[in-house]
């Protein structure tokens, strides 16, 4: 029987991976799921009617009364709260709320949570519909931008997204420096904020403060960071495996899979 060493055989795996990630961004190769999966979005779930009033308040501290505006929504703004005092060395009542567990801090279009009933959508589209329907990029796409892509969409930003796959060769030594024991999460975290020195292009204290205001430039730094997680990701994977065990084949099949392309991105 003929023997084949593992390094033949890690080449083979790379080239048919490789075959499938060049056949992902050919326009024609895309069937987005907007078409048959039925998902559909659904408008944030309101509060029952209109909240909007005034508060009145009688502090038995002083017998002093007063007034705060209710939201729509039925909040009101913590600083309101802080003309409420005993005295001129009183600089206001505070709210205190460990936790956030009664703290609305931002209004916001991109997700709405109902943890008591377990509800959770993104931009009006429920959780669990996009989990079922639609792939990572889509769902990437829509809490970008408001909406699920069109196909050509869709296409254009599976194409963009791939082309910032590659990292800096000095993302990968810093990946490979790392401890064989180290956390993945630490090896992500260290080599996704090591990214901005490669990339002083995206840096306002560089560039300018006015940076972003360009939607071609926020464009830009999503696909990029987008498509250099991934990789970072998977090489992070690869070399702790590598340090710990001399076998990455040990993995199940698609996670071994991303472990040989990453570790091939260098030679």
């Amino acid at each position: 029987m003929e023997i084949i060493d593992s390094s033949t055989i890690a080449r083979a795996r790379l080239s048919v991976l490789t075959a499938h990630l060049a056949a992902s961004v050919e326009p024609s190769s895309f069937s987005p799921l907007l078409e048959t999966s039925g998902v559909s979005a659904q408008s944030t779930v309101p509060p029952p009617g209109n909240l909007k009033g005034v508060l009145t308040i009688i502090d038995d501290r002083t017998g002093k009364k007063y007034q705060v505006q209710v939201s729509e929504e039925g909040t009101v703004k913590a600083t309101d709260f802080k003309k409420i005092t005993t005295g001129k060395n009183d600089k206001g009542l505070k709210l205190y709320d460990p936790g956030y567990l009664n703290t609305a801090p931002v209004r916001s279009s991109i997700c709405y949570i109902d943890g008591d009933e377990g509800i959770l959508r993104y931009r009006g589209y429920p959780i669990e519909e996009l989990a079922e329907s639609s792939t990572f990029l889509e769902v990437a796409y829509l809490l970008m931008y408001g909406n699920l892509p069109s196909e050509s969409q869709l296409a254009d930003w599976e194409f963009a997204v791939s082309q910032h796959s590659a990292v800096p060769q000095g993302i990968l030594d810093i990946i490979q420096a790392m401890p064989h024991d180290a956390h993945p999460m630490g090896v992500l975290v260290s080599a996704m904020s090591a990214l901005s020195v490669f990339h002083p292009d995206a840096n306002p204290a560089l560039r300018g403060q006015d940076l972003y205001q360009s939607k071609q430039v926020r464009d830009k730094q999503i696909a990029r960071i987008l498509g250099k997680a991934p990789t970072i990701a998977a090489a992070g994977l690869f070399e702790i495996g590598r340090k710990a065990s001399s076998s990455p084949f040990q993995q199940p099949f698609l996670f071994r899979e991303l472990l040989i392309y990453a570790r091939f991105i260098r030679e």
